[in-house]
């Protein structure tokens, strides 16, 4: 059934000195399997099998007790040596901050990336979320496959990458695609890149204004500029509580 579950399969690239895999139980309490939890996001859990590939499954379709298990192991993995935090440590008054004006001049897909860059309004400062706005295009169904959006510094040097499924771009109209983001401090100034892989059949269509010139590039690779308006794209971010 744990098969039937999974939404996605892929060789582990973790390190040797991964921690000791549990039995996790599937809610009808019938299956269960020896896995390493990964991580937790968008209601999925990653789980790393003792065979070493990741499973994702539904977090509904654990038992309560190990529903419970990644809640808490989610919340121990948000504070790492990458530069994150717990949302609980923020004071909650994120500040957006935007190049766009909110008027929609035309759209663009880039395989060469799309990227904005950003002035952190002070010293500790953690990106909270990322707001684009633009829509999907090509088949009807969503690919199966994640895109990616990664915090880099301003040589285009990544400092963190989250990925999201394509399923959360809306096919059609454009409108506002809101992400949340681990909690990840930023520097003085810094740049976030969008990449959708995006071919001929399929892709994302991401907005701009009518004035202002935007970047283009990936991750450690720069490729330039966009003068045809600044992206609809925004960030949020957040300072702790208590800096100290």
């Amino acid at each position: 059934l744990f098969m039937l579950l999974a939404l996605s399969i892929g060789q582990s690239t973790s390190a040797a000195d991964d921690p000791k895999p549990r039995t996790w139980t599937d809610a009808t309490g019938s299956f269960t399997i020896e896995a390493v939890f990964v991580e937790f996001s968008d209601g999925k859990v990653k789980l790393k099998k003792t065979d070493g590939r990741i499973i994702t499954v539904e977090l509904s379709k654990l038992s309560s007790a190990d529903q419970k298990v990644v809640k808490s192991m989610s919340q121990e993995k948000e504070e790492d040596s990458d530069g994150s935090v717990r949302v609980s440590q923020l004071t909650g008054k994120a500040v957006e901050m935007k190049r766009d004006d909110g008027k929609a001049a035309g759209k663009k897909s880039f395989p060469r990336g799309i990227a904005s860059s950003f002035d952190s309004p002070g010293d500790d400062y953690f990106l909270t979320a990322v707001r684009i706005h633009g829509s999907r295009y090509g088949t009807t169904r969503a690919p199966k496959e994640d895109f990616h959006v990664t915090l880099c510094d301003m040589d285009f040097k990544p400092i963190a990458d989250f990925t999201y499924p394509y399923s959360k771009v809306e096919r059609g109209n454009p409108g506002w695609i809101n992400l949340r983001v681990k909690p990840t401090k930023v520097p003085a100034k810094f740049v976030i890149c969008l990449n959708f892989n995006p071919t001929s059949k399929k892709g994302v269509f991401v907005s701009h204004d009518a004035e202002g010139t935007s970047l283009v590039g990936l991750p450690s690779k720069k490729a330039g500029s966009f003068s045809g308006g600044d992206w609809m794209l925004r960030v949020s971010v957040d300072r702790l509580k208590d800096p100290s």
